[in-house]
Parts: structure tokens; C-alpha cells; sequence
């Protein structure tokens, strides 16, 4: 009966400080086009530099919650791949679904906002003191999410 008991208390103290399950999911989002924008300051507007029918893939990997992970941005540019990346350091959703990551790199810093509604991303980055000076949006086709 000791025993029993001993086993019991043990038990119960060891649900009590179980800690839950820390988040860890990836998201995976699909782009079949997209338009590069660049700050002109003579305009004191974005100009449109280029309009691309080529793939794009945006990785947001969330990891303990949604303020820490990091984000990838591949995307095939005239044959060539580049890739942005950097740890996520801010995350929030507006009123209207809208969600903002802020991410920076060891060099660069730069917003990532999806607009589930408009099925849009858009990557602002390489600011200056007032503002980002070159912003792609891509389009998403598709998205796929991946839980661990």
C-alpha cells in the first residue's frame, strides 16, 4: 500500500511540471509569379522593375512559437536561384488575418506579410532610415504545411 501510494504522489508530481509540447511546424508556400519593386526617390514611389513567371518557394519555420524560427526564400531568377533567409524576431496578425514577420539576418533585415485574402506575399527588404527600398509580392498557388 506504501508503495502504491509513493507511485501515485510520484505520478501526480510528474503531470504537474510536465511542460507542453513546444511548437514546431513549417509552412511551405508555392509561387508561379511574382513583381519586383524598387524605391525611387525622384518619384518618391515604388517603381516596377520586373514581372517574373517563375518559381518561388517561401519556407516559415516555426520553432517554440510563433517569434522564433526562421524564414527561406528561394526563388529562380533567369536560370539563377537566390535565396533571403534570416530568424524570425517578431511575428502579429492584424484585424483582417494579415501576418507580419520581421526577420534579420547576421548583414540584412527585412518583413515578410501574407495576405491570405489576395493569396500575396510580400518581401520588403535592404532598408534605408525612412524605408525598405525593394519589395518583392509573389503570388501563391499553392501552400503545404508540415508538422514535426
Amino acid at each position: 500500500m506504501k508503495y502504491r501510494l509513493f507511485f501515485l504522489l510520484l505520478l501526480i508530481s510528474k503531470l504537474a511540471t510536465a511542460q507542453p509540447t513546444p511548437m514546431n511546424s513549417q509552412m511551405k508556400y508555392d509561387s508561379d509569379s511574382r513583381m519586383f519593386y524598387v524605391w525611387n526617390e525622384e518619384k518618391d514611389a515604388y517603381d516596377l522593375r520586373d514581372t517574373e513567371f517563375e518559381n518561388s518557394l517561401i519556407n516559415i519555420r516555426e520553432i517554440g512559437s510563433k517569434t522564433n524560427g526562421y524564414i527561406v526564400i528561394s526563388l529562380v531568377d533567369d536560370g539563377k536561384v537566390r535565396t533571403y533567409h534570416g530568424s524570425i524576431i517578431s511575428y502579429v496578425v492584424d484585424e483582417k488575418g494579415i501576418s507580419t514577420w520581421i526577420m534579420r539576418s547576421k548583414t540584412a533585415r527585412g518583413k515578410l506579410v501574407l495576405d491570405p485574402a489576395k493569396k500575396t506575399f510580400t518581401y520588403s527588404y535592404e532598408s534605408n532610415e525612412k524605408r525598405y527600398v525593394k519589395i518583392f509580392i509573389f503570388n501563391i498557388k499553392s501552400e503545404e504545411a508540415v508538422n514535426d
